[in-house]
């Protein structure tokens, strides 16, 4: 078993999206935050042996990583068939593929069975095309899996929000964490090499709200 650093390091070498589409909000998840994610799901007994959804995966970072940790089976699902490519190659050549199912689908109207646990970095749903994105990604992915772990930007009012969408599902919110999130400069309206924003790591759990989450 990989410690967290090793996890890191290795999501370094995984596929990143070469030509993201500003649409689909599309931005490679970094490893340092892909590796936070994973750690806290591993720490919760929620990837080792398990069933984990990769929703709206790109690259399928945060899937491979749950492949490393020890994931039976990962499934990624993308509505963007060229970065799915991208994931398939690579998983190939490492000898991973025959652990993974790729979808191409929109996440908000794909129907999965038997998901212990889905690990996203959804749209930030900030976009005019793409607003309320990433509270149906949230939906979709508490209406067919036990545990989510999911990435958010963080706004006034979204844990609040966030609380709303969890208890509708007989959930709870049991992690809570804040990162600032690189965002490269990939697009031709970016001014700088790095842009920074707020966002929160959040761990939601089936079997009713209980107090505030860890932090």
């Amino acid at each position: 078993m990989v410690d967290k650093k090793e996890l890191e390091l290795s999501l370094e070498n995984t596929p990143e999206i070469r030509e993201p589409r500003e649409e689909l909000e599309q931005y490679t998840t970094p490893p340092s935050i892909a590796a936070s994610l994973l750690w806290e799901a591993l720490m919760r007994n929620d990837i080792v042996g398990k069933t984990v959804l990769d929703l709206g995966c790109g690259s399928l970072r945060l899937g491979i990583g749950a492949l490393l940790l020890g994931a039976k089976r990962v499934i990624g699902v993308d509505i963007d068939y060229k970065v799915l490519l991208e994931a398939r190659n690579w998983l190939r050549e490492n000898n991973l593929y025959h652990r993974t199912l790729l979808i191409t689908g929109d996440a908000g109207y794909i129907e999965l069975k038997n998901v212990d646990t889905t690990i996203m970095n959804p749209p930030f749903g900030v976009k005019p095309c793409r607003r309320g994105a990433d509270t149906l990604f949230l939906r979709k992915a508490l209406s067919i899996s036990r545990s989510v772990y999911s990435i958010h930007k963080d706004s006034p009012g979204f844990r609040s929000l966030l609380k709303n969408i969890a208890e509708a599902f007989n959930s709870r919110i049991s992690y809570i964490s804040r990162a600032r999130y690189p965002i490269k400069m990939m697009l031709p309206h970016h001014r700088r090499r790095v842009y920074r924003i707020d966002v929160l790591l959040v761990a939601i759990r089936k079997g009713g709200y209980h107090g505030d989450a860890e932090e």
